[in-house]
């Protein structure tokens, strides 16, 4: 029986060709969205599952609290992870991993020459028991188990050594020192929150350094017993910090806290801890699937809308079938079937779409798509139900209407399908909707994006470029500086311990010794000409001098050293700008004293207020050198710098980065959703539009013979679109009032999450609308336009 349901099926669709094809190219349009947005968010989900005991591998971060200020951080002292292997007999194993890449790069030399690499860290002899990747070359237990030992990943030692094997047991110099190559692993996956091409000894790293308990940039992992409560292990850690830091934070006024993240929820979770690599906000996976159900939503509101319509002209076929002693189920399997071949065919072509997409898509997303969650078995499963699914969905509604035909109705010459007209348009207003509100959501996240790129950020990001410095250059730090203003391409030079886009370090200031009013402020390393290249604004005092450099550089602590306030600590503070200037102050450890106020900037992105931040004359904590290059062509100054820096730093590459794109990189997630919804707002009205030329057509046909009174009686084709288009410009109209309510809600939700916001204008609303008015008085124009061309004499012949 279901056999011949499926033939006759294809027999029909090939019969309706016009209707068959615009039904399965948006069917195929919506699939392909969906299975696109599916793979992303499978991939987002998956990330760090992939250990043995994933569910038991947890992160501890802290939270340090000093003058009433919290902050929050995924590193831990380095002496946490010793005492929890001590003392906590639930905890099976555990690791310490320092990213050195936060701070600087590092040369490498495998033997022709140096190179520059940023994805390096120091790991400890135990971090293949709690990630367990496979290693491709030397033996686990072993491979890091004494100081001055790496192992490469398998990109690395292809690329420098030609194979694993080949790189097993060589010997590599990292900055100058020699490595023992004592391993190579399977590269990073993409759904790892750990990236490094570079793992050394942690040995080498602490040699000679005892562990403590001071706040530090340690990533810390656990691995508990199978069996063990994390509740329990939690409970014991305020315990554990009384036991170690109890004294030391009564004397000094901090606290610190402990708490267990399960390393399978580091990608999608507070996007504020600093992790070793950009997470994503799990907001965005959820707007992804919501529009990911809406594309197929209104390719199945396009099958159901055409295939009532159709109803009216099928009702022959089943008064004749009714006749000849079909029964109604069967022709209810009948046309559910018609739905499920289409339904088929336009999953076997997204399936193929997604393959010729993926190149693309891998471009857009950030990582290799691949279609290997849809071909595992689960996955074709998956695709076998969601066949039957929208099968279902889009054919049910239609089946019953044909289905229920009495014999004597559907072999009338007219018929009426009840409520049909009804529901079909309350499914183009749904359609037009949801395609309408995703266009005026692109176009005010664009918008933002737009805003976040042209708002004032109280430095000049422009032609500013930024250069990794490592600490070996420093004490020709200032010959450096002078040779590259003397080639005429560089305006000013600083040392700086970051560039301005995201400054994290954290201190505590408080003036005179008055611990009541301390405040957690943000530090900012750098030397006398940082203001100045940076295009810092001083508004109170003076700024840095090559007189405070020297005397920072022979401790000069009598008098105490020079730093800067930003506007928000000297109201923290409780100062005013003026009376700021000349303030000594507790920082650091030592007396200082106020030498000016710059306005505030934002060191971090907008997503944040711009909090308190001192600024500081220390060259030994900077890590990049910031140069202001001359206006005009940028690749004539950056050759000309490259070529001077190539004489005075023979051994180390000159490496660049526009301070712009880094400032714009940190709105990478923001800028592929503005892309994403861009892409798909155009899909869905791609999509609603076929429906509304199908609708159109069908609407068309079935007043053909009016048009032609119409025509004979002297109507003009803008009368016939205006026949055939006022139900539709209803529909549109009320489609727009619902789209614009929820779009504005929507954008207003989504703005919370920035500290500074564009003001959301009318003029995204009314493009979106007349935009897709526009398509749709064109689509309306074309199908009236050739039924207005049929010779009048011929459509009413029969009449």
């Amino acid at each position: 029986m279901w056999k011949n349901y499926f033939k006759i099926s294809l027999r029909n669709l090939q019969k309706r060709k016009l209707y068959a094809g615009i039904n399965l190219l948006g069917l195929t349009l919506a699939i392909t969205s969906f299975l696109a947005i599916g793979l992303f968010i499978h991939h987002e989900w998956s990330y760090d599952r992939m250990y043995t005991g994933s569910d038991r591998i947890y992160r501890i971060n802290q939270e340090f609290t000093m003058g009433g200020e919290s902050q929050l951080a995924s590193t831990s002292p380095s002496a946490l992870m010793p005492t929890l292997l001590e003392e906590f007999p639930e905890v099976e194993t555990g690791t310490l991993v320092f990213d050195l890449s936060i701070f600087s790069s590092v040369m490498i030399d495998a033997g022709t020459g140096n190179s520059e690499e940023n994805k390096f860290a120091y790991v400890d002899e135990r971090f293949f028991e709690v990630f367990d990747f496979r290693l491709l070359a030397g033996q686990p237990g072993r491979i890091l188990s004494e100081p001055n030992q790496i192992v490469l990943t398998e990109n690395t030692a292809n690329r420098y050594f030609g194979s694993a094997q080949n790189a097993e047991g060589k010997i590599l110099k990292v900055e100058g020192k020699d490595y023992l190559i004592t391993g190579v692993m399977e590269n990073f996956p993409s759904n790892s929150h750990l990236d490094f091409d570079f793992l050394a000894s942690f040995k080498t790293h602490r040699h000679g350094r005892e562990p403590a308990w001071s706040p530090s940039n340690y990533y810390s992992y656990v691995k508990l017993k199978e069996g063990a409560d994390i509740a329990d292990f939690q409970a014991k850690l305020p315990a554990m910090i009384e036991k170690y830091l109890g004294a030391d934070m009564r004397e000094y006024g901090f606290s610190f806290a402990f708490f267990p993240q399960p390393v399978t929820a580091i990608h999608l979770g507070n996007q504020s801890l600093n992790s070793i690599k950009p997470g994503t906000d799990i907001q965005y996976l959820y707007i992804f699937a919501v529009v990911a159900l809406l594309l197929v939503v209104i390719g199945v509101i396009n099958y159901v809308n055409l295939a009532t319509a159709e109803a009216t002209e099928r009702h022959k076929e089943v008064g004749l079938r009714k006749v000849m002693g079909a029964e109604r189920f069967q022709l209810f399997g009948q046309f559910v079937a018609e739905s499920m071949v289409l339904t088929a065919a336009a999953v076997g072509l997204s399936l193929v779409g997604i393959y010729l997409l993926s190149e693309p898509l891998t471009g857009l997303v950030g990582f290799k798509i691949s279609l290997d969650p849809l071909l595992s078995l689960p996955g074709w499963m998956g695709i076998l139900l969601f066949v039957i699914l929208i099968g279902l969905l889009a054919g049910i509604y239609p089946s019953l209407i044909l289905s229920g035909m009495r014999p004597i109705q559907a072999l009338g010459n007219k018929v009426k399908i009840g409520s049909g007209a009804w529901v079909r348009k309350g499914l183009v207003v749904i359609q037009f909707f949801f395609s309408i509100g995703l266009l005026i959501a692109t176009l005010l996240v664009k918008d933002q994006l737009e805003y976040m790129q042209e708002v004032n950020l109280g430095y000049t990001k422009e032609r500013l470029i930024s250069i990794n410095f490592h600490y070996n250059l420093i004490p020709k730090a200032e010959a450096i500086q002078q040779e590259l203003v003397r080639t005429g391409s560089a305006e000013t030079i600083a040392l700086a311990a970051n560039m301005p886009v995201h400054v994290k370090a954290k201190y505590s200031i408080f003036p005179g010794g008055d611990n009541d009013r301390e405040v957690m402020v943000t530090g900012y390393a750098g030397d006398h000409h940082l203001l100045k290249t940076a295009g810092l604004e001083l508004i109170s005092g003076q700024d840095f001098s090559e007189t405070d450099m020297m005397r920072n550089q022979q401790a000069d602590t009598v008098s105490g050293y020079p730093i800067l306030l930003n506007e928000t600590s000297v109201k923290e503070l409780g100062w005013s700008v003026e009376d700021a200037v000349g303030k000594k102050v507790n920082f650091g450890g030592g007396t200082a004293w106020v030498k000016g106020v710059v306005k505030n900037f934002y060191f971090n992105s907008l997503h944040h207020q711009v909090g308190p931040m001192v600024i500081f004359l220390n060259p030994d904590e900077t890590n990049v050198m910031l140069i202001r290059i001359p206006a005009g062509d940028p690749s004539a100054h950056l050759a000309s710098l490259g070529e001077a820096w190539k004489t005075l730093v023979p051994d180390r590459p000159f490496n660049y980065q526009f301070v712009d794109q880094a400032y714009a990189q940190q709105y990478r997630s923001e800028e592929k959703v503005g892309i994403l919804f861009g892409v798909f707002s155009g899909l869905a009205i791609f999509i609603a539009l076929m429906g509304l030329f199908g609708l159109v057509s069908y609407v068309a046909l079935r007043r053909t013979r009016e048009i032609g009174i119409r025509k004979v009686l002297g109507a003009t084709q803008t009368d016939v679109v205006g026949v055939l288009a006022a139900d539709f410009f209803k529909l549109l109209f009320l489609a727009a009032l619902l789209a614009i309510a929820v779009s504005w809600w929507f954008i207003r939700s989504w703005l919370q999450g920035f500290a500074h916001q564009t003001a959301v204008e009318i003029y995204p609303f009314l493009t979106a609308i007349l935009l897709v008015l526009l398509l749709s008085v064109l689509t309306i124009f074309y199908r009236s336009w050739k039924v207005y061309t049929l010779n009048p004499s011929k459509t009413l012949k029969n009449d």
